[in-house]
């Protein structure tokens, strides 16, 4: 459906019912898009376990998004950790993976400059490598950290997720550079003059309409007729 089909099926939906709901066309839109962002939500919950919701969640996927690192500084580690970090994108909603491109060298990396918030840089030789972060949970990144066997190095640095930061922890041998995200963002929303009427595909359209009519509903406090009959 196009945004205009959209809203024409919402006012299809309460003619059929006899109803006059007295919205005017933003205030529709409204209700389209809070359902939308409602029916992702529960569609992100599923994405990589149903082959489906996967498929129609394609559209949304960002692939390599490059995000320069920063310093974290010390204090944003554990103990004795420093980590350097990347600033999520604003429109993301679900992580799907995470590459580092790290610059190391055996003997320890010799820091021209180490500001907060800051790229770093380094005056000694060094190698650099892309490799896949290890995502950690917050409540487990402590064992982690202290595990000789699991702790993080420059081929397998160890990565969380704290608000709008990802955070990569390092030590003296390595630092990060940048950062290529693939992720789930939210879709744009659905508007007459937007660039695109819906991202989603049409069979998720449906959905979208009955759910905003259903908010609607619940809001007025109007009981909901059979939708079967008709």
């Amino acid at each position: 459906m196009t945004a205009r089909e959209m809203q024409i099926a919402w006012e299809a939906w309460f003619d059929h019912a006899d109803r006059d709901h007295e919205l005017q066309s933003d205030e529709i839109f409204r209700y389209l898009n809070e359902a939308q962002d409602e029916v992702v939500q529960e569609m992100f919950a599923q994405f990589e376990q149903d082959q489906i919701i996967t498929d129609d969640l394609r559209v949304l996927i960002e692939k390599d998004k490059d995000v320069n690192a920063l310093y974290a500084g010390a204090d944003s580690g554990i103990g004795s950790f420093v980590a350097d970090y990347a600033t999520l994108p604003i429109d993301l909603r679900y992580l799907i993976s995470s590459r580092v491109e790290v610059k190391y060298n055996q003997a320890g990396l010799t820091f021209t400059l180490e500001t907060k918030d800051q790229a770093r840089t380094i005056s000694s030789s060094s190698t650099t490598l892309v490799v896949v972060t290890r995502i950690s949970q917050s409540d487990d990144i402590y064992r982690l950290l202290h595990d000789p066997f699991n702790k993080s190095i420059f081929s397998d640095p160890i990565g969380v997720v704290n608000d709008s930061r990802l955070i990569v922890f390092t030590e003296s041998t390595f630092m990060a550079e940048r950062f290529f995200l693939d992720y789930l963002r939210d879709p744009n929303q659905i508007s007459l003059t937007g660039p695109v009427p819906s991202e989603l595909p049409d069979n998720v359209h449906k959905v979208i309409v009955d759910r905003a009519i259903d908010r609607f509903l619940q809001r007025s406090s109007i009981l909901i007729p059979n939708q079967t009959q008709g």
